[in-house]
C-alpha cells in the first residue's frame, strides 16, 4: 500500500478493529514494547517521540517512566485510534509524570522541526513507510546529535503463528490474495535484518543494532476459548480477507480458523503463541 492507502486503512476498518480490540491487543503486545523502552537511556528533561502510536498505550506508559520536566509526543495517521489515546490520557493522568501530546499525522513528513526529539521510540509503528530509507532520514533529522532510535518489529511470518496460523487456515478454504513483495510496507516490512540495516544506514544513523527478541504472547487467561475466538477472528489479515471474501465461504473459514487456533488454547493460560521481534537501535 502507499501512504494514502495506509491512511485510509488506518482510518477505517483497521483503525476501528483495533480501538474496539484495545485491551485485547494491549495484553498481547505491551511486552516487546516494553522491551523496546528499556533500550532507551533517555536524559533528564528528555524531548521523545513515539511513532505510529496508534491508541497511546505505551506513550502513557513512557509518560510515567519519564521525569515531570520530559514531554513524550506521540504521532499517528489514524484519527480513531487517537481520539481514543486522547481518552486513555484524560483517565490516566494521575500516573503521568511527563507531558504527554498526541497529534495526527504522517511521521514520513516533516512534521517537527529539525532536532527536536532527544529519542525517538516505536512499537510496530515503522515498517508501513512507501519510501523507508526517506522516512527514516526525515525522521533522524527531527533527532538532536547523539538522540538515539529504539523500535520493535516483527520478524519473518513463519517465526510468528499469531499471524501465519489464521490465514493459513482461512486459505484452506479462501482464494489467496496477491502475495506481497518482499519488503513491501506492512507488519513485516522490515522482517529482513541486513535489509533494515541498510535502510538506516543509507538513512544517515550511526551504529544500528538488530538483536532479535523471542517472546509468548498470551491472551485470555480468565476466558473460554470461545470468548476469545470472537475477539481473535476480527484482528490481523485472516479478518480481512474473512471480511472480503464469498459470504457463501465466510462461515467454512470461520470454522477453519477455530479449530486452529484451538491448539494454541489451554485452560488457565488462554491463548499462547510463540513470537519473534527484531529490537533495533540506532543513533543520530
Amino acid at each position: 500500500m502507499n501512504n494514502q492507502q495506509q491512511k485510509e486503512m488506518w482510518n477505517g476498518r483497521a483503525g476501528a478493529s483495533w480501538v474496539r480490540h484495545n485491551t485485547l491487543l494491549e495484553q498481547l503486545l505491551a511486552e516487546p514494547g516494553r522491551r523496546c523502552m528499556d533500550a532507551l537511556s533517555p536524559p533528564s528533561g528528555a524531548q521523545l517521540l513515539d511513532v505510529g502510536c496508534g491508541c497511546g498505550n505505551q506513550t502513557l506508559e513512557l509518560a510515567s517512566r519519564l521525569d515531570a520536566s520530559a514531554k513524550i509526543t506521540g504521532v499517528d495517521i489514524s484519527e480513531p485510534m487517537l481520539a481514543l489515546a486522547e481518552e486513555l490520557k484524560a483517565a490516566n493522568h494521575t500516573a503521568l509524570k511527563a507531558e504527554v501530546e498526541f497529534i495526527v499525522g504522517d511521521a514520513s513528513d516533516s512534521l517537527f522541526p529539525n532536532e527536536s526529539f532527544d529519542a525517538i521510540y516505536s512499537r510496530f509503528g515503522v515498517m508501513f513507510f512507501a519510501d523507508p530509507t526517506a522516512a527514516f532520514a526525515t525522521l533522524r533529522e527531527t533527532l538532536k546529535p547523539g538522540g538515539q532510535l529504539a523500535f520493535v518489529c516483527w520478524q519473518s511470518p513463519a517465526l510468528n503463528p499469531f499471524f501465519t496460523a489464521p490465514m493459513q487456515a482461512a486459505l484452506s478454504v479462501l482464494p489467496p490474495p496477491p502475495p506481497a513483495k518482499p519488503g513491501a510496507p506492512g507488519p513485516f516490512g522490515l522482517a529482513v535484518p541486513e535489509t533494515t540495516k541498510h535502510v538506516l544506514t543509507e538513512a544517515g544513523f550511526n551504529k544500528p543494532s538488530i538483536e532479535p527478541l523471542a517472546l509468548e504472547l498470551s491472551v485470555g487467561a480468565s476466558q473460554s476459548f470461545d470468548e476469545i475466538f470472537e475477539e481473535l477472528i476480527q484482528i490481523g489479515p485472516a479478518a480481512a480477507l474473512i471480511a472480503e471474501s464469498d459470504p457463501s465461504l465466510k462461515d467454512r473459514a470461520r470454522e477453519a480458523v477455530y479449530e486452529r487456533l484451538l491448539e494454541f488454547y489451554s485452560p488457565g493460560n488462554g491463548v499462547s503463541f510463540e513470537a519473534n521481534f527484531w529490537l533495533v537501535t540506532a543513533r543520530r
